[in-house]
């Protein structure tokens, strides 16, 4: 793994690169990072009208990181971009980086599961060098779940998640 001042900078693949981009890149490259964001954003980010400008907040003070994946050599051309968090389950005391999206710019059906094995690759030395005990995200794809059921993860829990207007609108209409 290399590291350059502030960021970091994995070769994932040959020609490969995953980047942890640095404020002054994510402001620069918002555009572009916003639309694969609200693409794969997980669903208990809610509908907040000012979702994506509270993201975009979170990853310029730092309190998310935002990846690239890329070819190298080919400016301004992404693969894919992904979104990670440290997260800390205060009831355990637990330190978790969790994979909070992760959007690929190429057609799902083209991308290999190698590219995706590498970027778990990096993002696990990534959560060790933090002092993490895991790797945690949330994901829709079928793939991907087959995927982390071949290498290990635990897929047994099922994220379940309620709008509050509608359940109760629908609970009240039961009782």
């Amino acid at each position: 793994m290399e590291y350059t001042h502030l960021a970091c900078v994995v070769r994932v693949k040959e020609n490969k690169m995953l980047t942890r981009l640095l404020p002054e890149q994510v402001s620069r490259l918002w555009p572009i990072i916003k639309y694969a964001i609200a693409q794969s954003v997980p669903p208990i980010s809610g509908e907040h009208p000012d979702k994506l400008n509270r993201i975009l907040s979170s990853a310029l003070c730092g309190k998310i990181d935002v990846w690239a994946s890329y070819i190298k050599g080919e400016v301004n051309k992404f693969e894919g971009i992904a979104v990670t968090e440290v997260v800390y389950d205060d009831v355990t005391g637990i330190k978790n980086l969790m994979i909070y999206s992760i959007y690929s710019y190429i057609d799902e059906e083209k991308v290999k599961g190698s590219s995706y094995v590498s970027g778990l690759v990096s993002f696990a030395k990534y959560a060790k060098s933090l002092k993490c005990s895991n790797v945690i995200a949330y994901t829709q794809k079928s793939g991907i779940v087959a995927l982390a059921k071949r290498l290990g993860g635990d897929t047994s829990f099922t994220l379940i998640s309620f709008d509050i207007d509608k359940i109760v609108k629908k609970l009240n209409e039961l009782s």
